[in-house]
């Protein structure tokens, strides 16, 4: 475990990984809708924080990575912030529509 948060890119690249594993499942039970108001609820209520920790964390690993994949890494752990950013302020902005 040591050596894997030692190599930034490994860290940065587990990071995307599991983001995406992340939005995929949020996204996919929001649409299946095979799951009840509650449910989907309490995974938003668990599932965002760890996305917001593993995003940040992949992002501050991002700048230790050195040579040509610095830039892209960068820029998609930025997107993936942006995208959580504006989730979470569409859900705050939209919440006394919901009946």
């Amino acid at each position: 475990m040591e050596k894997f948060f030692k190599n930034a890119l490994k860290v940065s690249i587990a990071s995307l990984v599991t983001s995406i594993i992340l939005y995929v499942a949020i996204i996919g039970l929001f649409l299946l809708s095979v799951v009840t108001t509650s449910v989907f609820g309490t995974l938003i209520k668990v599932t965002v924080p760890i996305l917001t920790i593993v995003t940040i964390l992949g992002f501050i690993y991002s700048f230790f990575i050195k040579g040509k994949q610095k830039i892209p890494f960068l820029t998609l752990h930025f997107v993936s912030l942006c995208a959580l950013s504006f989730g979470i302020y569409l859900a705050v902005s939209f919440q006394g529509f919901a009946p």
